[in-house]
């Protein structure tokens, strides 16, 4: 029996079945459910992007993510909808997720699992494995989905994430198919089973051009000559660098901070990775000492090959430049897992069958006599096509170990590569508040008030200042007396004043 439930409530009676279809693949591509629902009558649910759509097969869930796209059209029916919906695995959420970390001295699995548990927290890692150790590695701003990519091509490992949100990172070829193909086991469909065989990817020795990984510790002495420089040049770029100076009264140790990270007020000098300079705050006296120590930057080179391989078909090199890998084991690794997945040619099959069970990045063996062939292969992409309410008719296309990782190669060609390895490179996290916030604004009107008070008044008037009978000293006009005693008043013509 087949079922499907949106937002938790099951509408399987309401799909229409011969418009079902699962397509699933392998590893970083993200499966996608398809069909379609008419809308008329008293059918009240109306598609919306982001519900949440499971599918089940049986009392199994084989599917699980959210609705990414949707086609309204027109019906017969003059009220009726006919919705195309289009729903992506859980998966889709690592796609629209930044990553903004650095790890040093971390398995892969302890990395995974952190990633997970920070930036995807909805998500669980119950099945991730991988004990191999990452020197270092940074994510700025890379894509969750892309740092993923970047550690399983480490390592040449498969990742998904299962219909209970639970990621798998698991070595390939380990999980086998319920069943086998061959000529008369009636697990496919006969004729349609088809294989190619490639032998224009044939790689038997494989070249990997690193980034730089820390050499041994370096340690040696600069004198000052002249009494003007505050910048001087190294002879390496360093890891885990530590500078002392002596002034005439023996070495002591300075701190040490990044050039154009930390502020210059807090260190006794800065480091600049780039230009391989120390620089100081002030100029160093002629002959003062500067004693330098640490991990010089050197280049990895790792070179593997399969002489089997050379001697059935010729030399064939490869070379990978991965600036990414900064140490000779990861290096060897990545040679190794290279060589293993190309040395021997590339082969594909495909087929239908009416059989259950099958998943992506199963190992599917094909023995048949008629083509005098015994071999496995991973399955790619299965897809699953309704033929009625209970059944499912499966597509099937299987690669072999080295097809995929030229798929996976090819993918990582149209990626842009953000994440490194870099030292001078800070993984940096900026969070910005866009929270809404609502102001309450409360305006008051307030009656005015009508205020009565008594107010006295006290007067004094002098009365000839000057004296009984004595007459003032008349001036012109104008003029303001200084005080009660000052006998000058302006005079008017008419009256007291006259002219000779």
């Amino acid at each position: 029996m087949i079922s499907i439930k949106i937002n938790g409530n099951d509408l399987s009676s309401l799909i229409d079945w011969a418009s079902l279809s699962l397509d699933q693949e392998l590893t970083n591509v993200v499966d996608v459910l398809s069909f379609n629902y008419s809308k008329y009558g008293d059918r009240v649910y109306i598609p919306a992007i982001n519900d949440e759509v499971e599918l089940y097969e049986g009392a199994g869930k084989i599917f699980g993510g959210y609705i990414t796209n949707i086609v309204e059209s027109n019906v017969s029916n003059a009220d009726g909808i006919l919705y195309a919906v289009q729903a992506s695995d859980y998966s889709c959420a690592f796609n629209s997720i930044l990553a903004t970390k650095s790890y040093a001295n971390q398995t892969i699995a302890a990395i995974i699992t952190d990633l997970i548990s920070s930036f995807a927290p909805d998500f669980t890692t119950a099945n991730v494995i991988g004990s191999f150790v990452i020197t270092k590695i940074v994510f700025n701003e890379m894509y969750l989905v892309d740092a993923l990519k970047k550690l399983a091509d480490i390592v040449k490992y498969d990742w998904h994430v299962d219909q209970n949100k639970d990621l798998h990172f698991f070595p390939q070829m380990t999980n086998i198919a319920p069943f086998s193909l061959t000529d008369t086991g009636g697990n496919h469909i006969n004729e349609t089973l088809s294989r190619t065989i490639d032998g224009t990817q044939i790689v038997n020795q494989v070249k990997v051009r690193g980034g730089e990984s820390d050499g041994d510790t370096y340690t040696d002495v600069i004198t000052v000559n002249g009494s003007n420089s505050s910048i001087f040049v190294l002879p390496y770029q360093f890891s885990n660098l530590t500078i002392q100076v002596d002034t005439g009264s023996g070495y002591v140790a300075k701190t040490v901070g990044q050039d154009f990270h930390d502020d210059p007020s807090t260190k006794d000098c800065l480091y600049n990775n780039n230009d391989k300079t120390i620089k100081f705050p002030a100029v160093l006296g002629d002959g003062n000492k500067i004693k330098f120590s640490g991990n010089p930057k050197v280049p990895v080179m790792s070179i593997i090959s399969n002489q089997g391989s050379i001697g059935l078909y010729g030399l064939r090199e490869k070379m990978i430049d991965a600036p990414n890998i900064i140490d000779m084991a990861t290096a060897r690794q990545r040679a190794k897992a290279e060589l293993l997945a190309y040395q021997y040619g590339c082969k594909e099959i495909t087929f239908d069958t009416y059989s259950s069970g099958l998943r992506v990045g199963m190992i599917i063996n094909l023995n048949s006599v008629r083509r005098s062939v015994n071999e496995s292969y991973v399955i790619k992409k299965i897809t699953f096509q309704a033929q009625t309410p209970t059944n499912f008719y499966y597509s099937v296309d299987a690669i072999t170990t080295n097809q995929q990782q030229l798929v996976n190669l090819l993918q990582k060609l149209v990626t842009k590569d953000q994440g490194s390895l870099d030292d001078s490179v800070i993984a940096e996290t900026i969070l910005t508040d866009m929270s809404d916030v609502d102001i309450t604004e409360i305006i008051r009107k307030i009656s005015p008030l009508l205020d009565r008070v008594d107010l006295s008044l006290s007067e004094t008037i002098n009365k000839d200042p000057l004296g009984a009978g004595v007459e003032p000293t008349w001036v012109l006009s104008p003029y303001t007396p200084t005080s009660a005693a000052d006998p000058k008043r302006p005079g008017r013509l008419d009256i007291s004043l006259k002219l000779y």
